[in-house]
């Protein structure tokens, strides 16, 4: 008697609800359904938590690598999976659930369930635990130490507070120790260090980052067995028995266990039923033949383990599921439309199901044909519809659903949101339910987001001031520049007596090893020179060179600050055409087929604000590639274009040229008497003259071109706004045309990677800036390799891209080097399809060259750097980069970003030439540094220190700033540029010597980098609230604030009174606090009134004040305190 059921012709998109539907009839208990694509498995699992909420809802995910690849799995993944394991053992039998995979989990065997029970800590508020029991557990099961937690995976000790970024939360979680017991246990935000009060947890599980357990015994026997085998690879062998991560080292599994593996049947009791497809016997063969053919090219070269030890084949499948219960689902390929499912079991009557499904109207169409919103054509179906059966609208996200909302709040149709299926009451309805496709049912009409919009998540707003406030750190061993005595070397952090107070200093070493000792107060004096600190000359103590370049470097700064602050007056005053948004410009942004992210709304109405306010606009729209710049542009360009006014929008390539072309003219499609026309080498001479011509004359209204827009012979009947779109890319003369067309027009700077000039303008507030930081859903961060020409690698990456049906960018510097790499590659991969295309082909056999590569009619497009801008296809995930040590640092980035545009992993290799040098591979190292989605904005603040500021005013950007250092270069300028405010404050040379210890005790902090990067940012609070708040997040962090540390934040704190009021010294000698008043300083009748008044605490004395305590060091601070603040007070009713 057979135990499979088999279901007939069913459309794939419904399979969720007839399991749904068994469910609801009991006629399973507990299941295992399988699929074939990893990104089904979350979309799924929230469609049945919201139908049947209380079933428990398992993933158990494969390896996100190549078998036998020389990659590893995510962490995130095999934590994910040793998570599933653990809950399927410690689970109760009697409670349903739901598994959900893939061919590929469900064929990779698993670790023994003995070695998942033992490879889980659990901690429970009030649990007798040691420190020291934690961090070993921590560093064996693949967690890494720091100073602070930053990501997952990572941990840090504090005394008795332990921070954990646990692999399987979304927070990283702070856990309080006293006497060895557990007090507390929070989540906290690791931007901030600050935790949350109102999270406390009483239990938490945390995993291993790795289904390899660094144990020693574990360690032990994977070299007793490895070294037995033939063609070792020593590089592993090594790696593994120090105790480090090898890249691939999960491939030999089974060689740390002295149990064999099982599978995941074995963790499932027997009345389990199983759930797939009739294609799965199909998919499993091909999957194994996969990985025999990988495992096979392996094997050739090093030892590998045998695949029947890490995956189980067809026959192995078939065999350990006999047993099980079993549904087969054959697939329809009809259309959703009435369709009736009745199922009957041959065998028993136990096992009945029913489910009917008709199709609702496809709103786009009937929007289409009717003209009208879609939404309103929705309003008139619910209408219509919708009072005989509940409504139930179904989203992707939260950002579509409250999008939704509000468009159909405008037609009276009010939403209640629900959370799950029980929560039913109204009518009308929306929810979070990730489904594809709309359908009715028996008591429901269920209206998915994809019929109405294709639009994609709103993801929230970005925290610009975070990504711009950004603080350089010091460090023992790093160059630093002191303001009064010029360049040294950071050699350490010293304690000093001073009176009968503990003081730290730091120690830095000047020329002839000459020492100075600062105050860690005074921190603020010192910056740091820059990243490139070799061959830096530092400077003699008592010489007067330092000071002469100094004076020289500020005359130059007071001239570029004026030139500055006239820019500025002069772009304030001037006065700009208006353009206000109207009907048009609704209906325009309607035609936008996704939704906005709250970055991208908040630059649209930046821009609009600028255009309707009367005043010139000069804004920079910095957001990295794919996030939604075009749209501000196209929006803007909508604004003026649309009032009969022009608009030019220049670029770097003729392949961005001709995508924008293709992106506006298909977007104004709709506004017919909107003339757009392009201007570079593929336009024919004939086509380009006309084309001048009906610029003249005002006949174009958008003109989108390369630099053959500033030629000489063109002339703009009315241009109002000029569009720059990567300006990084332009040249000196480029930019220099660009300046004589900016006059009194508006303009908008698009980069992913801005020149160091534009950027540090917008920072500076000289330049208005609107930043992008959110990226669109699923996108993830490119893994990227530095490596010098290695053949294997290059052959491993397009194999693997070539294997998963994706497309290569190989490129290289200079078009002589693409005959001979092409050579090279088709001798390395005979089998796979190779094209090239570089800037001096003919456009039409470019045009062919790039559409083929994008069918995909060839695997690997061999090219220069003419791809660097404007290319955008999906399917290229792999990037390698010949000599890339030839190349700059916004071209490798921009390189980089041709690939992992989707939710699909891309990769980048940088091969290195033998001729690099130490600053080419600092460009690379900062590429591979910075692995963030959103990093162009970073990237540009790298490029400020590696390159400099150059001339801010004027268009150069090549320079270092060498005589002075990045840091100190910007405080000057803002300094000079603060000297115009009524009130400036400098609190850089205000001198607060008394006698308390002021230091951050080892045992408080114990990293002494860390210690530094505190006393660093304790130097530049500016404010009390920022004491304050810093205050509460060392105290979450670290513990109760030592007396040392919390005389620190009060010293910061007097200087702050100090600057306000003209004081430059407090300096306390015996039981007299002397304050010492600046020359330019006038010092008010009312506070020389509060000095008379007080006798006994005051006297005056030329141009100091004395104040007299009692030489009690516990109440010296809040003396001064007390009293300063009164004069402050005093100060600011005189001015008001």
């Amino acid at each position: 008697m057979s135990n499979t059921n088999k279901i007939s012709n069913i459309p794939h998109t419904l399979e969720p609800l007839v399991i749904i539907k068994m469910y609801a009839q009991k006629l399973i208990h507990s299941a295992v359904y399988i699929v074939n694509k990893e990104i089904q498995l979350y979309n799924l699992a929230s469609i049945f938590k919201f139908y049947i909420p209380n079933l428990e809802i398992i993933i158990f995910p494969a390896w996100d690598s190549i078998p036998y690849k020389k990659n590893s799995p995510h962490n995130s993944v095999m934590a994910e999976r040793i998570k599933t394991l653990h809950s399927l053992i410690t689970k109760r039998n009697d409670t349903p659930y739901i598994i959900i995979s893939t061919i590929n989990a469900i064929a990779q065997k698993v670790l023994h369930q003995n070695t998942i029970l033992q490879s889980v800590l659990k901690i429970t508020s009030q649990q007798n635990i040691t420190r020291d029991y934690i961090k070993n557990y921590l560093i064996y099961h693949g967690y890494s130490q720091y100073s602070i937690v930053q990501d997952i995976g990572e941990f840090a000790i504090h005394n008795n507070v332990i921070d954990i970024f646990p692999i399987t939360y979304k927070n990283p979680i702070r856990i309080h120790l006293h006497n060895n017991f557990i007090q507390s246990i929070n989540f906290f935000n690791y931007q901030t260090q600050s935790i949350d009060n109102n999270s406390s947890l009483n239990e938490i599980f945390i995993y291993p980052t790795s289904e390899i357990i660094k144990q020693k015994e574990n360690i032990d026997l994977f070299s007793k067995i490895y070294k037995t085998k033939v063609s070792q690879d020593q590089n592993l062998l090594d790696t593994i028995t120090s105790g480090k991560k090898y890249i691939g080292e999960e491939n030999f599994l089974p060689l740390f266990y002295q149990e064999e593996l099982q599978n995941i049947f074995n963790y499932i009791p027997q009345n389990t039923t199983l759930i797939f497809n009739n294609k799965l016997a199909k998919e499993i063969e091909e999957y194994n033949n996969q990985i025999y053919s990988h495992y096979n090219y392996r094997s050739q070269l090093s030892y590998q383990i045998p695949p029947h030890q890490l995956y189980i084949n067809l026959k192995d499948f078939q065999t350990i599921t006999k047993q099980f219960h079993k549904i087969e689902f054959s697939q329809s390929e009809n259309t959703i439309n009435n369709l009736a499912i009745t199922h009957k079991n041959a065998h028993t009557t136990a096992f009945d199901v029913t489910i009917k499904i008709q199709t609702i109207p496809n709103f786009k169409i009937l929007a289409q044909n009717k003209k009208i919103d879609i939404f309103e054509i929705l309003t008139q179906y619910i209408q219509t519809i919708c009072h005989t059966k509940k409504l139930i609208i179904a989203c992707y996200s939260i950002g579509s659903l409250e999008y939704i909302q509000n468009r159909l709040r405008i037609f009276n149709i009010k939403l209640c949101k629900i959370e799950n299926y029980q929560e039913i009451h109204s009518s009308h309805n929306i929810a979070i339910l990730p489904i594809d496709h709309s359908f009715i049912s028996k008591h429901t009409i269920v209206v998915a987001e994809h019929d109405l919009l294709d639009k994609q998540e709103i993801i929230g707003k970005s925290n610009i001031s975070n990504i711009i406030s950004n603080d350089t750190n010091i460090d023992i061993g790093d160059i630093v520049i002191h303001k009064d005595y010029g360049i040294g070397k950071i050699v350490g952090l010293d304690i000093i007596k001073v009176f009968d107070s503990y003081h730290d200093f730091i120690k830095i070493e000047y020329y002839n090893s000459d020492k100075l000792f600062l105050p860690v107060e005074n921190i603020n004096l010192i910056s740091k020179y820059g990243q490139q600190n070799a061959n830096v000359i530092l400077d003699k103590l008592g010489s007067t060179s330092w000071q002469q370049r100094k004076t020289k470097i500020k005359n130059h700064i007071k001239k570029i600050a004026k030139e500055l602050l006239a820019i500025e007056a002069a772009r304030r005053l001037s006065t700009g055409k208006l353009f206000l948004p109207d009907e048009n410009y609704k209906h325009f942004c309607n035609e936008f087929t996704y939704i906005e992210t709250e970055d991208q709304l908040q630059a649209i109405k930046d821009m609009e604000h600028d255009l309707s306010s009367g005043r010139i606009m000069n804004r920079l729209i910095c957001g990295d590639v794919g996030f939604g710049k075009t749209e501000i542009a196209l929006r803007a360009t909508f604004l003026v274009a649309s009032k009969n006014h022009q608009v030019a929008i220049i670029v770097p390539t003729t392949l961005l040229c001709r995508q924008h072309f293709i992106v506006f003219t298909e977007r104004f499609k709709k506004f017919p008497n909107i003339k757009i026309k392009q201007l570079s080498k593929i336009v024919e001479r004939s086509e380009i003259k006309r084309t001048k011509e009906s610029l003249s004359s005002g006949q174009v209204h958008i003109i989108i071109g390369t630099h053959a827009i500033l030629a000489q012979d063109i002339t703009f009947a009315n241009l109002s706004l000029l569009i720059i779109d990567e300006e990084q890319q332009f040249g000196v003369k480029q930019k220099e045309l660009l300046k004589k067309i900016k006059t009194s027009i508006h303009v908008i700077s698009l980069s992913a990677t801005p020149i160091p000039r534009t950027l540090y303008m917008s920072l500076c507030g000289i330049k208005d800036l609107s930043l992008i930081n959110t990226p669109p859903k699923n996108r993830v961060p490119v893994t990227t390799c530095t490596t010098y020409y290695d053949e294997t690698i290059i052959k491993d990456a397009i194999i693997r891209e070539h294997n998963r049906g994706g497309r290569v960018f190989y490129v290289c510097p200079q078009i002589s080097n693409i005959e001979s790499i092409n050579d090279n590659l088709k001798k390395l991969l005979p089998e796979i399809k190779i094209n090239t295309a570089h800037g001096q082909l003919p456009s039409s056999q470019l045009d062919t060259i790039m559409n083929d590569f994008f069918d995909g009619k060839f695997t690997i497009l061999l090219t220069t750097s003419i791809i660097e801008c404007g290319l955008d296809i999906p399917f290229a995930n792999t990037i390698i980069i010949h000599n890339a040590d030839m190349f700059g640092l916004a071209q490798l980035y921009q390189l980089k970003g041709r690939v992992g545009r989707s939710s699909i992993k891309g990769f980048a290799y940088f091969i290195l030439s033998e001729k690099a040098t130490n600053t080419s591979t600092t460009r690379l190292e900062i590429i591979q540094s910075i692995n963030s989605i959103n990093s162009g904005f970073t990237l540009s603040l790298h490029d400020m220190d590696i390159r400099g500021f150059g001339n801010l005013v004027g268009e150069e950007q090549s320079g270092n700033i060498k005589d002075i250092g990045i840091e100190l270069y910007q405080q000057m300028l803002e300094e000079e540029l603060n000297t115009h405010n009524e009130n400036p404050q400098d609190l850089d040379h205000i001198n607060v010597n008394i006698n308390v210890n002021i230091r951050i005790p080892e045992h408080y902090i114990k990293d002494i980098g860390l210690r530094m990067r505190v006393y660093k940012k304790i130097g530049n609070l500016k404010t009390k609230e920022d004491i304050d708040n810093y205050y509460i997040e060392l105290t979450n962090k670290f513990g109760k604030l030592p007396s040392e540390v919390e005389n620190l934040l009060n010293t910061i704190y007097i200087k702050q009174l100090c600057a306000s009021i003209g004081i430059c010294e407090v300096e306390q000698v015996k039981n007299t606090i002397i304050l010492k008043i600046d020359s330019n300083t006038a010092v008010r009748q009312e506070i020389l009134n509060y000095f008379i008044n007080n006798p006994l605490t005051f006297k005056i004395q030329n141009n100091s004040i004395l104040m007299l305590i009692n030489n009690t060091p516990n109440c010296t601070i809040s003396f001064i305190i007390h009293h300063i603040s009164k004069i402050n007070s005093l100060n600011k009713e005189a001015l008001n």
